[in-house]
């Protein structure tokens, strides 16, 4: 089975609306889609669908529901009406049972992703990327920024974007208007910047609204052109196939800990020799004497490969053996770590540094009283002087064959 991902940087943009049309053009079309609900906290397209019947789970499969000709799964087959709050990794696992041991007779899936960026993202990437067709990334006109980051993110990461769909776009009175009640975006102008394709927009309209409250959100002709041009590039599109994974494992494959023992000590000699600290923690506010713990780990920030424990003191940057405590930890990915050196991705060519890390989930920082933002501030500086310093140049060839 192929996948194709609907995603927003926001919730309430009609991703899932979006997705269930989707999945109902191409059921038309090849006689079957499938459709998955990855939003296992807050599934609300079985809602939309007036779907109220319990997905059938024995102990070797996951049976999906049948909405005409549509196979589909969501949490609320499941749950019911009881809310679900689990840890990240436990969203992985279901929607990586769902789509493994579903009984699943489609060819194409239309996944309804959550809102933002979550688990699921990666567990779609990581154990579907060979057969990822693309995304669809819907966006709402009062929250274009958060579409940009959606864009940027599938640059970042390589995966294709198919096309993008601006819904609520406007609102037609029958006195003949148009009014942007959610603002206007340059629609054409944001998918040239990067290089997706404009799939159209749909405005905001009573009748879509009657449609769902009766439990048909089917789209009416007149307003689906977008979902149409969106069916066709999903049908059109290549999966990633091999090369996209092969790249995947080469990106997670880990660094050795003599290197990361190579890179810590070069940092601390840098810091001491090249960096002016004392006037860095002066800048930031970020007091000495504190013990920081620096953990090296694997991508998924839980296996420590290499543990180390430093000290700002007098302007200068101390390694501590054994410490009665600790107050500031930084846990971060290795190869995440090599990217912020080089100050770019080298698997994608975009800049990098230890904010997109933070931001992207690639670094943790976690402080007892110091300040999150303020430390943040203070390492990535440190960091960024150190990857510019003449001495780190030396290790410059070594991390970009290891990035």
């Amino acid at each position: 089975m192929y996948y194709t991902m609907i995603l927003s940087g926001k919730g309430g943009t009609g991703k899932t609306l979006t997705a269930i049309n989707l999945a109902h053009e191409i059921a038309k079309r090849k006689g079957k889609a499938a459709l998955v609900d990855a939003d296992l906290s807050n599934p609300n397209a079985a809602e939309l669908l007036g779907v109220k019947n319990e997905v059938e789970v024995t102990s070797e499969s996951i049976k999906p529901l049948k909405v005409d000709s549509i196979e589909f799964f969501s949490m609320a087959g499941i749950c019911g009406d009881k809310p679900v709050s689990m840890d990240a990794s436990e969203y992985a696992q279901i929607l990586r049972d769902v789509l493994v041991h579903g009984e699943w007779t489609s060819d194409i899936a239309v996944v309804d992703m959550p809102a933002g960026v979550h688990n699921e993202f990666l567990e779609m990437l990581t154990t579907f990327g060979q057969n990822l067709l693309g995304s669809i990334v819907v966006l709402q006109p009062a929250h274009v920024e958060s579409a940009r980051k959606m864009l940027q993110l599938h640059r970042n990461e390589g995966v294709p974007v198919l096309g993008v769909i601006e819904n609520m776009a406007y609102f037609s009175c029958e006195c003949g208007r148009k009014y942007e009640v959610f603002g206007k975006v340059d629609l054409e102008a944001l998918c040239k910047e990067f290089d997706a394709l404009p799939l159209g927009s749909i405005p905001l309209s009573m009748e879509i609204r009657a449609r769902v409250e009766s439990g048909n959100p089917i789209l009416p002709e007149s307003l689906a052109q977008p979902i149409v041009k969106a069916a066709d590039r999903v049908l059109e599109a290549k999966p990633l196939g091999e090369s996209f994974v092969e790249k995947l494992k080469a990106k997670l494959k880990e660094v050795a800990r003599n290197v990361l023992f190579e890179l810590i000590g070069a940092v601390v000699e840098i810091g001491n020799t090249e960096i002016p600290i004392g006037e860095l923690q002066k800048a930031y506010g970020f007091q000495g004497g504190r013990t920081i713990e620096l953990d090296i780990t694997d991508e998924t920030l839980r296996k420590v490969k290499v543990k180390a424990y430093f000290r700002i003191e007098g302007g200068a940057l101390k390694m501590v053996k054994n410490p009665k405590s600790v107050d500031d930890e930084i846990r971060v990915w290795d190869k995440a770590l090599i990217w912020c050196f080089l100050g770019r991705r080298p698997d994608t060519n975009v800049a990098w540094d230890l904010m997109d890390a933070w931001l992207q989930g690639k670094v943790k920082y976690y402080s007892s009283s110091s300040g999150t933002p303020r430390a943040l501030q203070f390492m990535r500086s440190v960091w960024s002087q150190v990857k510019d310093s003449p001495s780190f140049a030396k290790l410059k060839p070594l991390l970009e064959k290891i990035a």
